[in-house]
């Protein structure tokens, strides 16, 4: 039996590889050489061929000639014109020019040199890398530390380009701005995202194509609810940039920012020149980026020093800015806070019927929470003693304080407490009423021949936390010579190095030593000597006191 030959399929392999080689050597100039010589050839076929051909010898012998330089000639005017002002705009289109990546990152330092803050700085550069890799979008995600999520810090589109948000319109920016969009906070990615976790892993740029969108709404119709949420944010927020290459941005093993490019303008795709370039990039952006939070920081720091600054010169003016003057009694008051602002407060009242008021306050904890309280301490208290809560015009000392525990309870809602110390003296019968709210019990020092130290301890609960308290008021009679000092226990409980307190007694014996002297010079000796115990130590707890000496 005779076997015939098998005959092969042909294969389009060869032919597809010589295709491709030919591809490389075909350039933009070329094709258009190609074209130029088909237009020539198409031309010439056309006027030599046919009837024309007859109608331009009808001119002569020599005019077929003329036609063929005419010809050649505008063919030359057509390529110069064609090399001049097409062909560059053709080339920029399909074959875009490369960049350099040592120019790229030369670039980069001299944009930061010029940004007048991060956002700014952020913004330059995303415009930087935007341009040299012809993308028409280059986004900056940056972790925000509070929650972990990565915010769109900066775009390289324009202000007017950029795709609008439902959520938040951000700020309105010029037309041509740089798109700094630190105030948009709905475009982010969650710091639990599918891209966040794969960009965790990854050291190389992840790339993202229309397939891969497809491949998540397929898994978005069989996801839970709370997967469908999370992940339809995800790509919204992708969506929206049109993202097609992913950058990690990494320091210290951390993910601290990502660098998203849109779609490429030149219609090609990334390379892996251009992933190598971002992967450099990434370095430099990485300390950009732990640059801008320390900045941050140190912007934030200066802002709240200013604001602290600020405050204490408030509450300092809250405080009397000196002692009124009495006829039978002098008055003096020192205050330095431990934070530049805190809870406590002491102040002084000129009264009806020649009566004097001073009062002295704590209140629970520090800083800029207890600065407010004892604002609005001062404020009621002031209130209640002009008459315009009470509508009386001589309230004892004791109804006062229970006004005054009654009206704190209301404005704070019972959130924090204040010691309290409130006295009134009667310049003519030297009579001293007083109650003592839960405050340190001032201290009264009587010479009368021996030296006498008596506590002013009646009173009641401190105020501000319970609204049914009583309280009970004191009256002291006062001699000429008798000096009596209030205090926190910022004063009493004040720390030298060693950790031992400045102690009531230190304060007694203060007292003692300096009782015959000008009411300044013995508020200036008990400072001078607590500062001294204080030296070198930190101080935990304002230092307020107040003296009263009777002429």
């Amino acid at each position: 039996m005779r076997i015939f030959p098998r005959i092969g399929r042909p294969s389009l392999k060869p032919v597809a590889n010589r295709l491709r080689r030919l591809r490389r050597h075909l350039t933009v100039a070329r094709v258009a050489v190609c074209i130029e010589l088909v237009i020539f050839n198409g031309v010439l076929l056309f006027a030599f061929s046919g009837g024309r051909a007859a109608f331009i010898d009808s001119f002569g012998e020599r005019s077929d000639l003329v036609v063929m330089i005419l010809v050649v000639g505008l063919m030359a005017v057509l390529h110069a014109v064609v090399r001049r002002h097409l062909l560059p705009r053709i080339e920029r289109y399909f074959s875009p020019v490369r960049y350099d990546e040592r120019r790229i990152l030369f670039d980069l330092g001299q944009e930061a040199r010029r940004a007048t803050d991060i956002n700014h700085l952020f913004s330059l550069i995303t415009g930087q890398i935007g341009e040299a890799l012809h993308a028409t979008d280059a986004s900056l995600f940056v972790r925000d530390e509070a929650t972990g999520d990565y915010v769109r810090r900066a775009s390289s589109l324009p202000a007017a380009a950029q795709p609008p948000s439902n959520d938040s319109p951000g700020r309105d920016l010029a037309d041509g701005e740089p798109g700094v969009v630190a105030s948009e906070p709905s475009l982010r990615l969650a710091h639990d995202a599918f891209v966040v976790r794969r960009l965790r892993t990854l050291e190389q740029p992840m790339e993202i194509g229309p397939q891969d969108f497809e491949v998540w709404d397929r898994f978005l119709d069989s996801a839970s609810t709370a997967q469908r949420i999370t992940r339809q944010k995800e790509r919204e927020a992708l969506m929206r940039i049109k993202t097609r290459i992913l950058m990690p941005i990494r320091s210290k093993e951390k993910l601290v920012g990502i660098m998203s490019l849109g779609e490429c303008s030149a219609r090609h795709e990334y390379d892996a020149t251009d992933k190598e370039m971002l992967i450099s990039v990434g370095s430099q952006l990485a300390l950009v980026i732990e640059n801008s939070r320390l900045t941050e920081r140190m912007v934030a720091d200066e802002k709240l020093r200013r604001e602290l600054t600020l405050a204490a010169e408030v509450q300092r003016r809250l405080l009397p800015a000196q002692a009124p003057e009495c006829a039978a009694v002098e008055l003096a008051g020192f205050c330095r806070p431990a934070r530049g602002v805190g809870g406590d407060y002491y102040d002084f009242f000129k009264l009806d019927n020649q009566q004097v008021g001073l009062a002295i306050a704590d209140v629970a904890g520090k800083g800029i929470a207890a600065a407010l309280q004892m604002s609005t301490v001062q404020a009621t208290l002031r209130s209640l003693l002009s008459g315009a809560a009470t509508h009386q015009s001589e309230a004892s000392p004791a109804l006062m304080v229970a006004m005054l525990n009654r009206l704190l309870l209301k404005s704070t809602g019972g959130a924090n407490y204040v010691t309290f110390f409130y006295a009134e003296f009667d310049e003519c019968a030297r009579r001293l009423s007083y109650v003592n709210a839960g405050h340190n019990p001032p201290i009264l020092f009587r010479t009368n021949g021996v030296e006498d130290f008596r506590e002013l301890s009646c009173g009641g609960m401190f105020v501000g936390m319970f609204e049914h308290c009583g309280y009970e008021q004191e009256i002291v009679q006062m001699q000429p010579g008798d000096v009596l000092i209030g205090f926190t226990d910022g004063l009493s409980e004040a720390m030298n190095v060693k950790g031992e307190e400045f102690g009531e007694a230190r304060i007694r014996e203060a007292l003692a030593m300096t009782a015959g002297q000008a009411i300044n010079e013995i508020r200036d000796e008990i400072a001078r000597r607590a500062s001294n115990w204080c030296a070198g130590a930190p101080l935990h707890d304002d230092l307020t006191f107040i003296i009263l000496k009777v002429k």
